[in-house]
């Protein structure tokens, strides 16, 4: 069993490193979320902490449209290109430059929204405050460290930064009057995190910023063109309850809902994104060498996480009266009604994500994908506006619900479809070398 192990860590060793050092990214990432809720529901109150959600939820838009789909396309360049420098250089500056030019256009489009829609117009001070962390998203080279798998570094500056945002938040936040204090230090904390990222990057990889050739920024452009489109659709299943339960409803549906799911994400998505980060670039790899190979990978970690993912589900369904009085004191039945809906989630998107990004996104389905969380995208926000007049943070909840478990049997059925099977990858001559098409 001990050699087992062994021979697993020496032949994944990277992988898994990487899977920790991204871990502790997310694990902060979601830490100070959890340590904040109480604190912020029970300081600002249900309507000013629903506020600072609805404002964080239509900043996350903008951070989508300025991370496109790099975050996967450019990671797979970089993983690709790792030992050619030049190539790197010109994938890095081409990125950069594209993520600048969506910056731009994200900063004149929510001026036109906050400014159109009367509904945000008397607080637009909160929305720009929050779309500051776009900026620092866009210095954050965080996809060129993980398609070189080099994320230890990343890790501690990440804590470090989400550190000092919460123990800033607990000093300067007080009373409900300072609630622009909240997206002021969290857009604050990103600008830190992007900074010393960029500044890690450009001292110790092998890229140079070079100006760089319109066929290049077309190919990086074209490279993420479907990821981004699936990305947007994703958001549409995500934070659009937020924005659509704060133009339907009110603030204190948002607070309920918005509490909730990032309870239940914290709990999901601590295991998932850093496994789905670290992973990918592997999986491209050997799926660019053998088709059976890739799948193989992927069929052991879907096994695994299966298991884990529906203990999780289990938890928060059992807990969920009890999370939600921590988190919202004596205003916590409508928080655990959110909680127990989406107790399934973890699961779910746990499924779902093998199905989609790992296996379509590496397997030159990527057009599929898109055309399926498109779908998704619009049924949830059509449940959602029909169920969020009347049944509030509920009905964004059953939303949410019906929609990734949509798109887990539409990804589930486009794979047998085009005959990728991970239970029949795990019977397969694993020294297959079926190249990929």
């Amino acid at each position: 069993m001990l050699n087992t192990l062994k021979a697993t860590w020496g032949r994944h060793r990277r992988v898994i490193d990487n899977f920790v050092a991204l871990s502790v990214v997310q694990f902060a990432n979601y830490l100070a979320p959890l340590i904040l809720i109480p604190y912020l529901t029970r300081v600002l109150g249900l309507s000013r902490y629903g506020l600072v959600e609805l404002a964080r939820a239509i900043s996350v838009y903008f951070l989508i449209l300025t991370d496109y789909g790099f975050s996967l396309s450019a990671t797979r360049e970089a993983s690709i290109h790792r030992d050619d420098p030049g190539r790197l250089s010109e994938v890095f500056s081409s990125v950069m430059l594209l993520k600048l030019l969506l910056v731009l256009l994200s900063a004149g489009t929510l001026s036109v929204i906050v400014f159109a829609v009367p509904r945000l117009r008397p607080d637009w001070p909160i929305y720009y405050l929050s779309f500051a962390s776009v900026i620092g998203m866009w210095l954050f080279p965080m996809w060129l460290f993980q398609g070189l798998e080099r994320m230890k570094h990343i890790a501690v500056l990440n804590v470090a930064a989400k550190a000092l945002v919460i123990v800033a938040t607990l000093v300067f936040v007080r009373d409900p009057n300072d609630y622009l204090y909240v997206p002021m230090l969290n857009s604050a904390g990103s600008l830190v995190i992007g900074l010393a990222g960029l500044t890690l990057a450009w001292r110790s990889l092998p890229i140079r910023f070079r100006w760089p050739s319109v066929g290049a920024l077309k190919r990086e452009f074209v490279n993420g063109w479907h990821l981004f489109v699936s990305r947007i659709a994703a958001s549409l299943c995500t934070t659009s309850n937020v924005v659509v339960l704060g133009l339907f409803a009110d603030n204190v549906s948002v607070a309920y809902f918005a509490a909730g799911e990032k309870i239940v994400r914290a709990a999901a998505d601590g295991l998932l994104i850093p496994l789905s980060q670290a992973i990918f670039p592997h999986i491209s790899r050997l799926a660019s060498q053998s088709k059976q190979k890739g799948l193989r990978f992927a069929a052991k970690v879907a096994g695994l996480l299966s298991v884990i993912t529906l203990m999780i589900s289990a938890g928060l369904f059992l807990g969920a009266p009890y999370i939600a009085r921590v988190a919202l004191d004596r205003d916590s039945q409508g928080g655990a009604m959110v909680i127990r809906i989406l107790s399934l989630l973890p699961f779910i998107v746990g499924l779902n994500n093998m199905f989609g990004v790992q296996i379509m996104a590496n397997f030159g389905l990527k057009k599929l994908l898109a055309r399926i969380l498109v779908a998704a995208g619009i049924l949830n926000i059509f449940v959602a506006a029909l169920l969020a007049a009347s049944l509030k943070h509920v009905g964004a909840a059953i939303a949410l619900l019906t929609t990734e478990v949509f798109v887990t049997m539409a990804t589930c059925v486009a794979l047998r479809y085009h005959g990728l099977h991970l239970v029949g990858a795990l019977n397969k001559d694993v020294d297959s070398q079926e190249t990929v098409a």
